[in-house]
């Protein structure tokens, strides 16, 4: 397993572009980051920093809005096709190595619609070689999300049955929603694409709240999983000394 930093929430003290170099300080040479249409994409390319994952964007901003607020739930999948070839230009340059797809909020979920979209978007993916990772986010913080359980989206990937169509298992959110289940993650070791960490409750550093996140990492690395654990929180001290349980998890030297 990978360790990724997403310097959209973390080293939240320096400048955006300064936190690459705090990152490789730490001794991680990866990086993640939300959306794409207010970066300097070229500054990040030559940052010589490796990132891992993005959000899926567009420059029309209320097409970026609506990404994130419940295109996909609504089966608009046209304008989620045309987000995605608009995003895959930058997603090669910066040559990542997903790009996270949110369900939105607002209405109950409808696998029929996000099914049409990731059905527009499949033969684009596989022909691009670009992968599409599904976030759910609890219903706490995100008030109405339309859907906060992982079942439901395990369900969605497998019926949309692509390589290149996976989750990103945020177990922060599922956490907060009492859905955390590690035999739920090893039976659908396959289908998920990224981990993210932070405490819950909280959202802060692991330590800080109530889940073991050193026996939560163990038993992933028990599995052929071999991608990238995000650290995603806000933490409550410098972030280069928050990493104390990726050690002891066997994960940062």
């Amino acid at each position: 397993m990978k360790l990724s930093v997403c310097i959209d929430m973390m080293f939240s003290y320096c400048d955006f572009y300064d936190r690459i170099k705090e990152v490789k300080k730490c001794g991680i040479d990866t990086i993640e980051f939300w959306k794409w249409s207010n970066k300097d994409i070229d500054k990040l390319a030559e940052s010589g920093i490796d990132i891992s994952i993005f959000n899926m964007d567009s420059c029309d901003e209320k097409l970026s809005y609506d990404l994130s607020h419940g295109i996909m739930n609504d089966g608009r999948a046209e304008e989620f096709v045309s987000a995605l070839r608009e995003s895959i230009p930058v997603y090669k340059k910066l040559t990542a190595k997903a790009m996270i797809v949110l369900i939105g909020e607002g209405k109950l979920y409808n696998e029929a619609n996000c099914l049409k979209c990731l059905e527009a978007a499949k033969p684009l993916l596989e022909r691009e070689g670009v992968t599409l990772i599904i976030e759910p986010l609890n219903d706490i913080d995100r008030k109405g999300y339309s859907m906060p359980f992982a079942k439901p989206v395990f369900d969605l990937i497998r019926k949309a049955d692509s390589p290149y169509i996976k989750m990103l298992y945020d177990i922060y959110h599922q956490n907060m929603m009492g859905d955390f289940d590690i035999d739920e993650i090893k039976r659908n070791i396959d289908i998920i694409g990224h981990f993210h960490v932070a405490d819950a409750p909280g959202r802060h550093e692991p330590g800080t709240g109530e889940v073991d996140y050193i026996s939560t990492i163990k038993e992933i690395g028990k599995t052929k999983y071999d991608g990238y654990i995000g650290l995603e929180y806000r933490a409550t001290k410098p972030d280069n000394e928050t990493f104390g349980f990726l050690k002891e998890a066997g994960l940062l030297v």
